[in-house]
């Protein structure tokens, strides 16, 4: 068996997105944005987004899939500083399918957003970290890619 470096467990996507950062920023922190975009793919919509702007406050992003499955991430925010940069803990609650905050998943994982200005578009990083497995990174990075195909598509639209 290899052991697993902390590298291995750290996933980093890199987007040129043909929008200014500012537009970016603001579809990953207002909830009704993030509820017309945010999710891996079209079988799933975003029925409520909560989010709380500030460092130490929380986001609730609930995902409902066309078969009744929900897949909620929850955490709170470590950096906020628009249009550049945002710093939040990512967990998914076992039970996604109450209104408000329920119980969390453990392992709970650390996402780092870097909006750059590249002309009049955004070149949009996202690193995520403190995986508990190549597993879970190899499918949240399936997820994200969904995401970011998802916020490209919002934009044209």
């Amino acid at each position: 068996m290899t052991m697993k470096t902390a590298e291995d467990l750290t996933l980093e996507i890199k987007r040129l997105i043909k929008v200014p950062c500012k537009r970016v920023f603001e579809a990953w922190t207002d909830p009704e944005q993030l509820k017309k975009w945010f999710g891996p793919d079209e079988d799933l919509i975003v029925p409520l987004a909560k989010v709380d702007l500030r460092v130490g406050g929380k986001y609730r992003i609930q995902m409902k899939r066309l078969d009744g499955e929900f897949h909620t991430a929850v955490g709170t925010y470590r950096e906020v500083r628009p249009p550049e940069r945002l710093v939040f803990t990512w967990a998914w609650e076992k039970d996604g399918s109450e209104p408000d905050f329920g119980e969390v998943e453990p392992s709970e994982m650390l996402v780092t957003l870097e909006f750059h200005a590249r002309g009049k578009q955004t070149e949009l990083v996202l690193t995520q970290e403190k995986f508990a497995s190549v597993e879970s990174r190899d499918r949240h990075e399936q997820g994200w890619t969904g995401c970011f195909d998802k916020l490209e598509k919002f934009f044209i639209e």
